[in-house]
Formats: structure tokens, C-alpha cells, sequence
């Protein structure tokens, strides 16, 4: 797949209308860069020209932005090319200075408006070349060549790039468009340590459907599903036809248990929505977080297999798969349904205090998770959070006081680490509340950073010195102010 040039030939075999003029923009051999950039600022479609220019060697300009690519300056310079276009324009231009070849040169960057039949603006094209200093550009002249091979440009431009990257039937990504923007994400997880997380939807019991009632009143089960799945999902997640009754989403930024979350208000939209002719339908949902150094067939196995249990399992449900061994640190606790805590025995201290606080912040979370799962509002789970860090807080305070009193020569350490949580909950709750960082975010920093990293992790520390065969003490001990 180099470039362009490659959709353009699917394209031709859709029996679209070629277009010379695009075709030469397209072509390897061409100097002049082309690309299409959509509305949420990632290009779609480009040509190798300014791939080569903007991307480095074997990566590709699918999928990423002006900002992941060029320096400040220029951003700012087409970032106002942008603003024009999105203003009612229908081109812009700009000199900008970029990187080549160890050197700095000046290119001449046209973009144009890509408008629909109804004139409302769908992407943004744009024409890269050296810049020049005869008053006469290769850019003008290519797009009047263009403007004499078809009238039509713009349109047929759109309708390359969804001919090339959705699904005939949906209108949905299709497996290729997909493939592109997993491969950058996982990019950017590993390049920033992003969450990514995969949701693997398939429909239950679809084939009946199709043998009871005909292929076309099954296609038309599958249109209403992908109104209904795009209609709930977040404005960061992509919806893509996998193929036959399955669909996959996309959710960058997004932790394991929102990813959860967002599955499970899927599964309960569509659980309880008419269709026609069929009445009701179900759909079983594998959710994975992508591991560091995990490949995508990897993570997609993964997906698939909690998809795989849930439908054996009596459909219409969730499943979450398991985390890689060392993923989750010395974790202990159990993954049910979705990411619920569950206390054991075998997480005692022997400490009255502190399994108290342990309990307690374990119903905080799941307290917290069932809220998320039944779509309270903000209004309603801001006391939660509150009480969350309220409880974290205190615990840490009671501890403190137990371990000193025992004797934990590490106790100076372990206040340190109690200082460092507590200092990264509260900046995450002050970006939860300015909107910032979404609850599953909250939810993640208690399952991970403070239950199995540190209580089933760094708490095991002193576990011994509290029990009462060890030291001769009592299992219990009296805090400051005679509370137990």
C-alpha cells in the first residue's frame, strides 16, 4: 500500500469516474504533495510525495495530525489556513518552512474546501510544493489540469476517500480505515503512554435472523445496530464494520474500565431498542486494553476471546479480558464482569484498622463502578468521587499511624508513596471536575494505582509486623484519639 495510489485503484474498480489530473497527483512519480484531511485534523487519504516530506521513512500520514508532524511555526501558519476554510473560503495558502533533507526550505501549501452536494464543508484538501521564486507555481497550473479533467473534484474526492474507508452497507469504517488508525494509536500509546482500549461487538443469534426473514431484512438490522451504536458512542471512539455481524471499536485515551463502561451502555442501547420487523436484538461485547509491546493480533485475540465468553456464557452481556501477566503489577484482585473488586481473605493484615480501610476503599470503587455502569449524571457521581478521596485520605492517615506504632522500619518510605497518591488524586480530580478526564478515569487511578499497586502490592510489606505471632501484639491497635 504506497500512498494513494493504491485507493485510487480500488476506487477505479468501484466504476467511479477516473480522473486523470488526480491520478498524476497520485502517481509515485509526481512532485507535488497531495493529501485529504478530515474534520477531526487527521488525514485520510495522501500521496507519497508528502509523505515523504512530512512523515519518516515507512511511516505513513494516515491517521496523524499537522501538529504530531511539523514544527510550531508552520502549525500556526496552516493552522490559519484552517480557520479561513472553516470561515467560508474556499482556499487558502501559506509559505512555510520545513525540514528536508538535513536542510530548511520553503514550501508553497494550498488548501482547499472539499464540499458535499449540500455546499457543507466534509475535509480539506491540501497541495504541497517546493516554493519557488518565478511568480509562475506548479500548484495553480496543476489545479487548473485538474479543474479541466473533471468539474467535479470535490465531490469525487469525497467520494473516494468513503468508497475507500467505510462500509458499503453501514456507512461504518471498514476494516482497512480500521487497521490505519489502530496502527497510529498504538503509536501514540507508545509513544506517550496513552490508554487504548478495543471493543469486539457481535450480534446474537444473527444467521436466524437472515434464514427467518431474508438477507435484506438482516442488512436492515445491521443499519439500524450502527445507527444506534454511533448514536451512543463517545465523540473519541470509531465504529468499523469487522465484518458480517461484527463491529469493532476504537476507543483512544480511555481506560479499562471505562472502555467498560462504554460497552456496557452499547450493550443496554441496543438491548432495549425496537427494530423492525426482528422487534428486538441483542449483541454480545469483548473489551481489551492494548498492552505495552502487545501487537495488534495480539490485543485483537485477547478481545475476541472475552467476546467469545460472553457469548458462551448466555450472550447479551459483557466480558473484559484479563490483563498480560505484569501489566497489573502484584495484583490479587478479581476480575468479574467487568473490573469489580473483590475483597478475599487472603488480603487481611490481621489489623482491624487497616482491613477496615482496605474493605472500605474496595465498596468505594465498586460503589463508584456501579454508577458509571447505570449512566448516573455528573451531578450525582461528583459525591462519590468526593467521598472516594475522602475515605483514601483517611485511610492513609490511620495506616500511617498503625505501621509507626508497630514498628515498620519503613514506615518513613511507605508516607512517601501515601504523599504521591495523594497528591495524583487530587490532580485527577481537579481534571475530572474542570472535564478533562472522564470517571472511568478515577475508577482506573483507585483499581490500579491505589488497590493493586499499593494495598495488594506495597502494603504487604508490613503485613508481618502486624500480625500477633510475629511481634507478640495484638491484632488490633488504638489510634490517636482512642479509635480502633
Amino acid at each position: 500500500m504506497s500512498g494513494g495510489t493504491l485507493l485510487v485503484d480500488e476506487v477505479v474498480g468501484e466504476a467511479l469516474v477516473p480522473m486523470a489530473g488526480l491520478l498524476r497527483l497520485l502517481m509515485p512519480t509526481s512532485a507535488v504533495g497531495f493529501a485529504l484531511k478530515g474534520l477531526d485534523g487527521r488525514y485520510r487519504l495522501a500521496n507519497p510525495a508528502i509523505e515523504e516530506l512530512l512523515c519518516r521513512p515507512g511511516e505513513r500520514l494516515t491517521g496523524r495530525s499537522e501538529e504530531e508532524l511539523m514544527p510550531a511555526a508552520a502549525c500556526s501558519l496552516l493552522a490559519e489556513c484552517d480557520r479561513q476554510i472553516l470561515a467560508g473560503e474556499a482556499s487558502a495558502w501559506a509559505d512555510v518552512e520545513l525540514a528536508c533533507s538535513g536542510q530548511n526550505r520553503h514550501y508553497s501549501w494550498l488548501k482547499m474546501a472539499i464540499l458535499a452536494p449540500d455546499r457543507t464543508l466534509q475535509a480539506i484538501a491540501s497541495l504541497v510544493e517546493p516554493a519557488r521564486q518565478q511568480a509562475s507555481l506548479a500548484i495553480p497550473e496543476t489545479l487548473r489540469r485538474l479543474q479541466e479533467a473533471n468539474r467535479d473534484l470535490q465531490q469525487m474526492v469525497i467520494e473516494l476517500e468513503l468508497v475507500a474507508s467505510t462500509d458499503r452497507l453501514t456507512g461504518a469504517w471498514n476494516r482497512r480505515r480500521l487497521e490505519e488508525s489502530v496502527h497510529s494509536e498504538m503509536e501514540r500509546m507508545a509513544r506517550y503512554g496513552h490508554s487504548l482500549c478495543l471493543l469486539l461487538i457481535d450480534v446474537d443469534r444473527f444467521k436466524p435472523i437472515n434464514d427467518q426473514y431474508g438477507h435484506a431484512v438482516g442488512d436492515a438490522v445491521l443499519q439500524r445496530l450502527t445507527a444506534l451504536l454511533q448514536a451512543a458512542l463517545r465523540k473519541v471512539d470509531s465504529l468499523s464494520r469487522w465484518g458480517g455481524e461484527e463491529f469493532v471499536v476504537l476507543c483512544p485515551n480511555t481506560a479499562r474500565a471505562t472502555a467498560a463502561a462504554v460497552a456496557e451502555r452499547l450493550r443496554r442501547e441496543v438491548a432495549t431498542a425496537h427494530f423492525a420487523t426482528v422487534d428486538n436484538v441483542t449483541v454480545s461485547i469483548g473489551v481489551a486494553e492494548c498492552a505495552t509491546g502487545e501487537s495488534w493480533e495480539e490485543w485483537f485475540a485477547r478481545a475476541d476471546a472475552a467476546l467469545y465468553r460472553a457469548k458462551s456464557e448466555g450472550r447479551n452481556q459483557v466480558r473484559v479480558a484479563p490483563e498480560l501477566a505484569g501489566q497489573w503489577g502484584s495484583g490479587g484482585y478479581v476480575v468479574a464482569n467487568f473490573v469489580q473488586l473483590v475483597w478475599r481473605a487472603a488480603y487481611e493484615c490481621g489489623n482491624e484498622i487497616i482491613d477496615r480501610g482496605h474493605r472500605q476503599l474496595f465498596a468505594d470503587a465498586n460503589r463508584l463502578l456501579a454508577a458509571m455502569l447505570s449512566d448516573q449524571p455528573a451531578e450525582q457521581l461528583g459525591p462519590i468521587v468526593d467521598q472516594l478521596l475522602t475515605d483514601v485520605v483517611e485511610h492513609f492517615r490511620d495506616e500511617e499511624a498503625v505501621i509507626g506504632a508497630a514498628g515498620f522500619p519503613a514506615t518513613a518510605e511507605h508516607l512517601l508513596l501515601h504523599q504521591a497518591l495523594t497528591a495524583e488524586a487530587h490532580r485527577l480530580l481537579d481534571h475530572y471536575r474542570s472535564g478533562t478526564r472522564g470517571v472511568g478515569d478515577v475508577f482506573q487511578f483507585l483499581a490500579y494505582e491505589v488497590v493493586t499497586k499499593h494495598m495488594l502490592g506495597a502494603d504487604r510489606l508490613f503485613f508481618d509486623y502486624l500480625r500477633p505471632e510475629a511481634a507478640g501484639r495484638p491484632g488490633t491497635a488504638t489510634l490517636p484519639g482512642g479509635r480502633r
